[in-house]
């Protein structure tokens, strides 16, 4: 897989990294060329990113999660890095859930802007069971990855300490709403962002840069004096 590859600092490696996990039809260079790494590097935040061409072919043939472990974080381990986040928008946002599942202590964060979390009867059943706390799937097929998905969310959800942290971002009138409403009320208020707006890169932005200033993540990870 493909990767474009950004250190704050070519001397001094940073204690984290963030990996960009692209939604569909987008690319590795569409975080750059739409802000991202310039609002980091705004924040003197001294954070390297590395951002995966994970298109929508590597989902398609299942070999998503290989290639991005084999190609992302085994190089990332080497550099010794001290904390991992992923940050995925759209599809890419389901890429970082099936890989936070696949391996959850491998990373401090994920923070989800406008996920693609399922389709409408995988969140009409948990819906209609009044939530994710208290949705019970009588079973949950091995290749089911959209429930198994909201399982670990169940989980994840249901402890807030635990890892990886998990944020969601999503404009209020976007297309994949029903489900960040879902999810949404799972979370603590202060890692839910909302922002004005549809499924696009606009509100991506906004909420990027509210995650930046508000989260925790600047304390947990990105502390300028490190």
């Amino acid at each position: 897989m493909r990767t474009v590859a950004i250190s704050a600092d070519a001397r001094h490696p940073s204690r984290c990294l963030i990996v960009f996990l692209p939604g569909f039809g987008d690319s590795a260079e569409s975080y750059d060329d739409h802000g991202f790494v310039d609002a980091l590097r705004a924040r003197s935040l001294p954070v390297d990113i590395v951002a995966a061409n994970a298109t929508f072919g590597y989902y398609a043939d299942r070999t998503f999660l290989t290639r991005v472990h084999d190609d992302v974080f085994v190089p990332a381990r080497r550099r010794g890095y001290e904390q991992i986040w992923l940050v995925g928008t759209s599809m890419g946002g389901m890429g970082a859930l099936l890989l936070a599942k696949q391996e959850p202590t491998a990373f401090a964060g994920v923070f989800l802007m406008a996920p693609y979390l399922g389709g409408q009867d995988t969140l009409h059943e948990i819906d209609r069971a009044g939530g994710l706390a208290r949705w019970q799937p009588t079973s949950i097929a091995p290749d089911d990855y959209e429930r198994g998905m909201w399982r670990f969310l169940q989980g994840l959800t249901a402890q807030p300490s635990a890892s990886p942290a998990l944020y969601l971002g999503a404009g209020e009138t976007d297309k994949l709403r029903y489900g960040h409403t879902i999810l949404a009320a799972a979370l603590p208020p202060e890692r839910v962002f909302r922002t004005p707006g549809g499924h696009d890169w606009g509100p991506w932005s906004v909420l990027w840069a509210d995650f930046l200033d508000r989260s925790d993540f600047r304390d947990r990870c990105a502390r300028p004096d490190r």
